[in-house]
């Protein structure tokens, strides 16, 4: 029903002043206790954080001539105690505590149980870089798991789907913050994991995905069931949840961090213009490099072909002919004289021995004598006895003789 005609309705404005005089007026400087996140010094000297603890957060606002009196560096997880006045951003409609005083009291419970799980995870080399696995140059298969209604999973779709197409994308649904985010998140890595373990469905990365957020936000991915999954699975996992300041434990235990899901999907995928560029920038130096060394081989060619034995090939063998023919001139005449002086050297050792032949003796009137049946020469009278048969050796045939008598001299 509408308003009454009477009725005078607020502005925003002036209901939001309304609320900012009556919050100033019961809050006027308070003392407050709890754990600083999301701390940021602007470049004006202002600071922002929120103040949390187990139930409730509060923004808080510590102008700079408030700021410059610390003694020290706020930083997130710090347990402080502060004094200030709750007031009301009109801008946004928030309320907000503008501190003046600011001590440290101690890390925060959820900073010091972090801490702890950081550690732990250490000491089983859960951070080590040695076993983090490179990320597949050509992915054929991509799990993405994030929420299903985040922004998150559209831009990486639509980033995937720009940049490498032919890759396959299976979507697991799950929750990235709030109660039950954690065992969700574990639970989807497990399920991707065992699909390409047992080889029903293979994957090339997993990439866990969340839109940007405050630190509280990452409260799930800071969980040990989280990391205990992501270091256990079959496939390298890159972890995108969209925040540049903090690291979270899925960040450090993951094969790749990517600051936001767009970068993780820039990392994962190649371009598929660039590739496409790439392949025509190679054809064309494969062509250039095969006609230089076509151009190489035809210069080298022509350089022989220059050569004189390849001009006039007749020449050359015309000498080698030549020359052939020189050397069987040379080789006969070396036989041929050889030969003569070897007849030359046969002829006199035939002269020689033609001079001691005993028939030549024979010739000149000698004789040769020897009892017969004997080879013996006969060198004496007392050789013989009266009797013997002698043979006497002529220049024309033998002379039988029987010994009648032996005269000695």
């Amino acid at each position: 029903m509408p308003p009454p005609e009477n009725v005078r309705p607020m502005t925003v404005f002036a209901i939001t002043t309304a609320i900012r005089l009556r919050l100033e007026e019961h809050f006027p400087g308070s003392w407050v206790a709890g754990e600083v996140s999301n701390f940021v010094r602007a470049t004006s000297g202002h600071m922002y954080f929120t103040l949390k603890d187990s139930k409730a957060a509060i923004r808080c606002v510590m102008l700079r001539g408030f700021a410059l009196r610390l003694k020290f560096d706020p930083k997130d997880g710090m347990d402080v105690i502060v004094r200030g006045g709750v007031s009301v951003y009109p801008q946004r409609g928030d309320y907000q505590l503008y501190v003046e005083e600011l001590h440290p009291k101690g890390i925060g419970a959820a900073e010091l149980a972090l801490r702890e799980l950081k550690e732990k995870l250490l000491a089983k080399g859960y951070f080590d870089p040695k076993r983090k696995r490179p990320l597949p140059r050509f992915p054929r298969r991509v799990g993405l798991i994030a929420s299903p209604t985040g922004a998150a999973v559209r831009d990486m779709l639509e980033i995937l789907t720009h940049r490498w197409p032919v890759a396959d994308v299976v979507v697991r649904p799950s929750r990235v913050q709030g109660d039950g985010a954690a065992a969700d998140v574990a639970s989807a890595v497990k399920q991707l994991s065992w699909l390409h373990a047992k080889r029903l469905l293979h994957f090339d990365a997993i990439v866990i995905g969340r839109g940007g957020g405050s630190s509280e936000d990452l409260a799930a991915f800071n969980e040990e069931c989280v990391a205990d999954a992501i270091y256990e699975s079959s496939v390298p996992v890159v972890s995108a949840v969209g925040h540049e300041v903090d690291v979270s434990v899925a960040d450090l235990v993951a094969d790749y961090r990517a600051l936001t899901p767009s970068q993780a999907i820039t990392a994962l995928c190649p371009d598929r213009g660039e590739i496409s560029d790439g392949l025509l920038e190679l054809g064309d130096r494969l062509r250039e490099a095969a006609e230089r060394r076509v151009e190489l081989g035809r210069q080298r060619v022509d350089k022989l072909a220059d050569r004189p034995p390849f001009r006039r090939p007749l020449d050359r063998f015309r000498e080698k002919a030549q020359r052939l023919d020189e050397a069987s001139a040379r080789l006969t005449r070396a036989i041929q004289l050889n030969v003569r002086r070897s007849g030359e050297k046969l002829t006199a050792v035939a002269d020689q021995l033609e001079g001691l032949s005993p028939l030549n003796v024979l010739k000149r009137g000698y004789t040769l004598t020897r009892i017969d049946g004997s080879e013996n020469l006969l060198r004496s009278a007392a050789d013989v006895s009266h009797g013997d048969v002698i043979v006497t050796r002529v220049p024309d045939g033998e002379v039988r003789s029987i010994v009648t008598e032996t005269k000695p001299t």
